[in-house]
């Protein structure tokens, strides 16, 4: 779904779609499925969350348009403090603007959904015909929202929104080690017990930190689930730092991915490492 979204012609006999939805499932208007609030999973790891304005064009009778962020499972830091959810305005929004989650569930997610100040300077949301129009642009998501101020018009708010993993804070080095054996140890356990995607999530934090085990292990999870390029990436992470069981399993993959040359040239180097013990 492409393009800009006029105000529609709305019957004053029509329901407000705040009185239409009944869940966080969309309902339709003029064919279009429109959001009460867009939720992303994040899961365990700590998430860096960005929003940039697009368009802003508030009607009358709003002051202020915004996006409204809540955490369920984890919270929001911002100048130290931890929150449960926070109000992004647009003017914030301009050049964009970074917002760091910080999971406490293995479920953790961040929902968003439109907030307008009114003509009594009152924060108002959920309220009237507003929404969200979502749509996809390669590595982005774009929210077109509508507030609650007459019929809807997903033109007076333009957001767009991606998340990626925070890298870790920097820790000095045996600080750090001591670090990603714990976190690698627990993954460990996890995976023992049969949770092996909350594993995942710590072995790649241990991972970040440079614990050679663990991209081992996440390319060993990786290659079993057919996902062969995410194999590679932890396996060549490992084996360009000389881990022997790296090597030979970017070796394999890159055979299953058809560069047969790369792989001879690991195979050689797995041989030279062998023979120099």
């Amino acid at each position: 779904m492409q393009g800009s979204y006029p105000c529609a012609e709305w019957s004053t006999a029509e329901l407000p779609l705040a009185d239409r939805y009944d869940s966080a499932e969309p309902v339709t208007w003029n064919g279009a499925k429109v959001y009460p609030v867009h939720q992303v999973i994040v899961g365990l790891s700590p998430t860096t969350v960005t929003l940039n304005l697009r368009a802003a064009a508030p009607r009358r009778g709003v002051r202020s348009l915004g996006i409204g962020m809540g955490v369920d499972g984890g919270h929001v830091l911002l100048d130290g403090r931890q929150l449960m959810g926070v109000d992004v305005w647009s003017d914030a929004m301009t050049g964009g603007i970074e917002l760091r989650v910080c999971p406490t569930e293995s479920e953790a997610a961040i929902s968003l959904t439109p907030v307008w100040v009114d003509d009594t300077d009152t924060v108002v949301s959920w309220s009237g015909n507003y929404g969200m129009l979502v749509t996809r642009e390669r590595s982005r998501t774009v929210l077109h929202c509508s507030t609650g101020v007459g019929p809807p018009d997903f033109t007076e708010l333009v957001v767009e929104l991606a998340t990626a993993p925070t890298p870790p804070d920097p820790i000095p080095a045996p600080e750090a080690s001591r670090y990603s054996g714990a976190l690698y140890e627990l993954a460990v356990a996890m995976h023992g017990r049969g949770e092996e995607d909350q594993a995942c999530e710590l072995w790649s934090q241990a991972a970040a930190f440079g614990h050679l085990a663990a991209a081992y292990d996440l390319g060993v999870v990786r290659f079993r689930r057919g996902d062969f390029a995410e194999a590679e990436r932890w396996w060549r992470t490992a084996a360009d730092h000389g881990d022997v069981r790296a090597m030979a399993g970017l070796a394999e993959v890159l055979d299953r991915r058809g560069n047969l040359s790369e792989a001879r040239v690991w195979r050689a180097a797995l041989t030279a490492e062998s023979h120099s013990e």
